[in-house]
């Protein structure tokens, strides 16, 4: 496993940029999983999520309560909800910087949120057939905090980011109870990566509209449907989830993406914590999977989420969060794909 991609990165010709917006609009908390996407004039464009809590961890032997178990935070004023909102932004194209940014507007279509988080999360970024979407999940529609995806189409200009229109996707099984980490397929408009491991496709059915009434309000939704459902399964020690979108990847019709897995563990005092980690997968057009690569964590780190990936002269442009409070764009050349290490049996090229 390498535990340090960063400074191989960087070893080799790489850079990383945090990804900042101002502190007086932030009130200094979390910027953190950022999607990442190249559009059609070339400009860099991104998501970057904002939370208004700091997240630390339940370590060693500090006994203290966390209704979440796995993490706790610090929240402002005594407000126990978390709390996302989003800033669209465009990068420097050489130093990938923040040149210009927007916090979107969701005030067209939001209702009164009614469980403990609240907005839209991990937003992927992309452009479909000329118009901006982010979809992400979101969690405060329901008295339970059942999740599912939402596509929004956002109005996005120099001035202003507004969120237009908002459909909340039902999965092709209806009985989940949490549905997230989608992976936009770039090259196949309004299908996603559900599950990487066997890897299933589905395509969200823009024709099939129906609203559902919940007691705050009126919820726009949309079906999917599956698409691809292969049976081929990597055999490793976590379950792989979804993280990047999924790109074009050389001349082959190969499509490459970023998963992640979560190892959770107890502290000596009984705490529960996790580590995170990545992989490289590359699928074959018949979305065969080609290659995976060994685990990986960006900074060694043990709270690190990437929901960004891009092509751009010969370089990944990686991007992700640091323990919920920090966000970051890894610059990585493409041939350093061949210095990681890939799983036997699986031939990357």
């Amino acid at each position: 496993m390498i535990n340090n991609l960063a400074k191989i990165v960087l070893d080799n010709g790489g850079t990383i940029t945090p990804l900042i917006i101002p502190s007086e609009l932030t009130d200094g908390t979390g910027l953190c999983n950022v999607s990442v996407f190249i559009d059609d004039n070339g400009d860099i464009l991104a998501n970057i999520r904002h939370v208004h809590y700091t997240l630390y961890h339940a370590e060693f032997n500090q006994n203290f309560y966390c209704k979440w178990g796995v993490l706790s935070y610090l929240n402002p004023e005594d407000d126990i909800h978390l709390i996302t909102g989003n800033y669209l932004c465009k990068l420097n194209e050489d130093t990938l910087e923040v040149e210009s940014y927007q916090k979107v507007d969701t005030s067209k279509n939001d209702i009164t949120p009614i469980w403990d988080f609240h907005g839209l999360e991990d937003a992927r970024v992309m452009r479909w057939n000329g118009t901006f979407y982010i979809c992400g999940v979101r969690r405060d529609v329901k008295p339970n905090g059942e999740g599912r995806m939402e596509l929004c189409e956002v109005d996005w200009t120099k001035d202003h980011a507004i969120e237009l229109t908002r459909d909340r996707v039902e999965p092709p099984t209806k009985d989940t109870y949490l549905e997230k980490n989608w992976m936009p397929v770039m090259d196949m408009p309004f299908h996603f990566v559900r599950w990487s491991n066997p890897v299933e496709v589905v395509k969200i059915n823009l024709e099939d509209k129906s609203k559902e009434r919940v007691q705050q309000g009126i919820l726009n939704k949309l079906s999917s449907t599956t698409v691809i459902n292969k049976k081929e399964k990597f055999e490793g020690p976590l379950g792989i989830r979804g993280s990047s979108q999924v790109i074009p990847f050389g001349n082959e019709g190969n499509r490459i993406c970023i998963t992640h897995e979560v190892d959770f563990f107890h502290h000596p005092g009984g705490h529960k914590d996790a580590h995170y980690y990545h992989r490289f997968l590359i699928w074959d057009k018949d979305w065969n999977l080609k290659s995976i690569s060994k685990q990986f964590k960006f900074m060694d780190a043990m709270i690190e989420f990437n929901t960004g990936l891009a092509i751009k002269n010969g370089n990944f442009i990686i991007t992700y969060g640091f323990q919920d409070n920090a966000a970051y764009a890894l610059k990585m050349p493409v041939s350093l794909l061949d210095k990681l290490e890939w799983e036997k049996g699986l031939i990357y090229g």
